[in-house]
């Protein structure tokens, strides 16, 4: 004889009624109520103990600029890959720039907003290491990219004869070059081989920091020797810039004004002796027509340029600035002040560092009218490259 399942269940039911609780009371297990409080605050505790909203919060927000970081860097690098008018040797250095831009929207702000929403770092100790290094290098790399930036142009206002000469995409390399392996050099043996020249890991698990810079008196060094340093020496340059860039276009202005008269009537009676045309005044006693020499027409192209380039300039220094001076002032009160700084304050310092990645491409688009109308193109997906060619002339036509 065969007993169905359910019938199995409701004889094992009545036969042991007797011990089960009444209806309606409480049913207790030992260690059932630790079980399930553990249970409840798993979720909590993973995530660093904050709050839904604020996750959504820092989600939203971080995954945003992330997003635009890419997109704008992107933006910059098929904009001169495409055009051909960007591929100058100022541009091939913001080219690098970018490049650095790109990697940190790609990985140093997602992983550092991971580490800030589970409250602790869940990668391992070689994904900790790993990024350290890349977040470090690339970091520093774009700091040595604006000082590069700045020289250059410093050299090109104060010796346009000589440096320009030199200036060659070949020479621009080498000096990028130089920049990307120092901070290489600098950060990657040391940040991934700390643990083995002390003898020890010296950062806990869960945490994910460089170790040695765990002393602020380090740290208020480091800042110094990758921050403080270049901002001086950034912002003298820029001020020697500007001032050059300003006497040479005051210059060009007396230029025209007293000595462009004769040269311009020479000029133009020598494009209408080769055109064939005789030169004859419109009426008795008028002057002829004022167009400027070839000599001038260069200098006033160059002075638009170099204007040009010292407000793209000004505007990657000043987003640099005001981007990366909260995290390091920080870290000079931290120096004397070890517990004045909130965590919390430090994520947000040390974010804003980030966020300057998302601001340069925009500068180049404020500053250039050249990018500005490149990225509105790939925006709007034409990218032919038999069209970006096509159009070359015309671009260089209203240009002028």
């Amino acid at each position: 004889m065969t007993i169905r399942p359910l019938q199995m269940a409701q004889a094992l039911l009545l036969r042991n009624r007797e011990h089960m609780p009444a209806l309606g009371t409480e049913l207790s297990v030992p260690g059932s109520e630790e079980l399930v409080r553990g249970l409840g605050n798993t979720s909590y505790q993973t995530l660093g103990g904050r709050a839904t909203g604020e996750l959504i919060a820092i989600l939203s927000v971080t995954c945003s600029l992330s997003l635009v970081t890419v997109l704008g860097n992107v933006l910059v690098l098929l904009s001169v890959w495409l055009n051909r008018n960007l591929r100058t040797v100022s541009n091939y250095f913001l080219l690098s720039l970018a490049l650095a831009d790109l990697i940190i929207g790609l990985f140093s702000m997602n992983l550092y907003t991971s580490y800030i929403i589970l409250g602790r770092w869940a990668l391992g100790s070689l994904t900790c290491d790993l990024w350290l290094t890349l977040d470090y290098v690339v970091s520093n790399a774009s700091v040595m990219n604006l000082l590069v930036i700045c020289f250059d142009r410093y050299f090109a206002i104060t010796r346009p004869l000589t440096y320009r000469a030199k200036r060659t995409p070949q020479r621009a390399a080498i000096m990028l070059g130089i920049a990307w392996c120092v901070s290489i050099m600098v950060w990657a043996p040391t940040i991934m081989c700390w643990q083995y020249i002390v003898g020890r890991r010296a950062v806990r698990a869960g945490n994910c920091h460089v170790p040695f810079l765990s002393e602020p008196l380090i740290t208020f060094g480091t800042a110094t020797i990758a921050f403080y340093l270049p901002v001086v020496i950034m912002t003298a340059l820029y001020a020697r810039i500007y001032r050059e860039t300003k006497r040479r276009a005051q210059s060009l202005a007396a230029l025209q004004e007293t000595g462009g008269g004769a040269a311009n009537g020479q000029g133009m009676g020598r494009r209408l002796l080769e055109g064939g045309h005789s030169p004859s005044p419109t009426s008795e006693g008028q002057s002829w027509p004022r167009v400027m020499s070839h000599p001038v027409l260069e200098r006033k192209a160059s002075t638009v340029k170099e204007k040009k380039a010292a407000r793209t300039l000004s505007a990657i220094l000043l987003a640099f600035i005001v981007t990366w001076s909260p995290y390091n002032v920080m870290v000079l009160v931290s120096t004397y002040c070890t517990d004045c700084i909130p965590s919390g304050l430090w994520q947000l310092g040390y974010w804003l560092c980030y966020v300057n990645s998302t601001i340069n491409p925009g500068c180049y688009a404020l500053c250039s009218t050249e990018f500005r109308v490149t990225f509105k193109r790939l925006l709007l997906c034409h990218c032919d490259p038999r069209e970006w060619a096509q159009n070359v002339p015309v671009r260089q036509a209203r240009g002028r």
